[in-house]
């Protein structure tokens, strides 16, 4: 193996820490070769994104952030005629999902539709959990959160709405903090 000499300078910051490797691993040149070839790896190795990270990173153009106390009071107004009407026409989840699994709603899976439903509601921030669980002829949507019995009324109308238009049959239970969504198996 062919070795080669470098001369260089360092920061005081970066020459403690090439001291405390060089302790470490015996000399300055193995401390140097072991960090370089790290750093080498970890390029190699950098963790694919997940599919949460990826939809981040697509949603950041359409992003609207709010601060919750104020997202609280628009909620305890909220007009739910007005919101019924919006859900029927604009369908906005129906949308999200479609924009995140990248294909027509009725072209997914049940279990694409709830994914979607929880990576896009977890992207929102609006709740303290979302998850699911497979039920056996049905999945069960469990939301948390400490936005009032409004936010629960308008999540169960938007969410029945993708299961509607779907075409599975749901059950909902809402308090002033919980939402919970039966999506049953066809």
């Amino acid at each position: 193996m062919q070795n080669h000499r470098i001369s260089t300078t360092i920061s005081q910051k970066h020459w403690e820490l090439l001291k405390k490797y060089a302790e470490k691993f015996e000399t300055q040149q193995k401390a140097l070769e072991l960090a370089l070839e790290s750093l080498d790896n970890s390029s190699k190795q950098s963790p694919a994104l997940t599919e949460e990270e990826k939809l981040w990173i697509r949603s950041a153009p359409v992003a609207c952030l709010v601060q919750k106390d104020g997202l609280k009071i628009l909620m305890e107004t909220t007009d739910f005629d007005l919101q019924k009407e919006y859900v029927a026409k604009h369908k906005p989840i129906e949308y999200i999902i479609e924009y995140y699994i990248q294909k027509p709603l009725k072209e997914c899976s049940l279990q694409e539709v709830i994914d979607g439903i929880v990576i896009n509601s977890r992207i929102s921030n609006w709740f303290d959990t979302v998850d699911y669980t497979d039920d056996g002829d049905h999945y069960t949507l469990k939301i948390t959160h400490s936005l009032g019995l409004n936010t629960s009324k308008v999540i169960k109308m938007l969410d029945e709405s993708v299961f509607t238009t779907y075409g599975v049959k749901v059950e909902s239970i809402i308090s002033a903090k919980t939402i919970f969504i039966k999506a049953f198996k066809n």
